[in-house]
């Protein structure tokens, strides 16, 4: 699963809920803009920086470790300092999203004073309320369990359409070995209301872009069989992707449960 593309994505479309994480005001993520920054001269590069649009806001530093590295904390604060070197930043926390504590450094003598003031905040994904809602919902979907992430992704896709699509592509990366159809049938959605998503947008998108790199041919043959499992027809592909449509009929369909 790509971990950190989904939680630049939930920061992305569902500010809110970094919010709710750290005991703020939900309401709060309209005072801000969330970039992923990438520090000059160095090869750092933060997961999300939150820029508070008032002076007044601290900035807040935000990295997802899901893989246990004794040098994390290290290189995380030095890109914090860096940081405030180059944009003379005054008021700053930092936030640390784990999956669990199991993955969390045991190397941390170096840096226990920063971790022990109210500078730097943790956050361990499988202690967040099992009946977690909205935007945090979304966040404990990362670490749920296959057996129960189907049922906590359809109450969350309930709450509306905005959410449905962060699921979606949870969802999508989670679940590698099951079609876009069974994710479909997962989540209980009609495919009309899938074709709408930004989710169902992006899978399009990719495969454009991944066409450019790897050769149209290569493209559809992995994007067709993809597409036809979400309810559209060998004419829109046809469409869509901008290709003859006796182009698509020649691609077989692929098998099901097949990557």
């Amino acid at each position: 699963m790509k971990t950190d593309k989904l939680v630049y994505l939930l920061f992305k479309r569902l500010p809110q809920g970094f919010f709710a994480l750290i005991d703020r005001s939900p309401n709060d993520a309209e005072r801000y803009l969330v970039k992923a920054v990438e520090l000059k001269e160095t090869a750092f590069r933060l997961d999300a920086v939150f820029l508070p649009k008032n002076d007044d806001d601290e900035t807040y530093f935000v990295e997802a470790q899901f893989q246990l590295d004794d040098a994390f904390y290290a290189r995380f604060f030095a890109e914090i300092f860096l940081y405030l070197k180059q944009y003379s930043t005054r008021k700053w926390r930092a936030v640390v999203i784990y999956p669990s504590r199991a993955v969390e450094s045991k190397n941390i003598d170096a840096h226990s004073v920063l971790l022990e003031s109210p500078q730097v905040k943790r956050i361990y994904l499988n202690e967040l309320p099992t009946d977690a809602r909205g935007a945090v919902g979304a966040f404990r979907l990362l670490i749920e369990p296959e057996t129960t992430a189907p049922a906590l992704a359809r109450r969350l896709a309930s709450e509306g359409k905005e959410i449905l699509d962060v699921v979606q592509q949870i969802l999508f990366y989670k679940f590698k070995t099951k079609s876009r159809k069974e994710i479909m049938q997962m989540l209980g959605i009609e495919e009309e209301i899938l074709r709408e998503t930004k989710a169902f947008q992006e899978i399009l998108q990719e495969g454009k872009e991944e066409g450019k790199a790897i050769g149209k041919g290569e493209m559809l043959a992995k994007t067709v069989p993809i597409l036809r499992e979400l309810g559209l027809n060998d004419e829109d592909i046809a469409r869509k992707l901008e290709v003859p449509i006796e182009t698509i009929k020649a691609i077989a369909p692929r098998q099901e449960n097949s990557v």
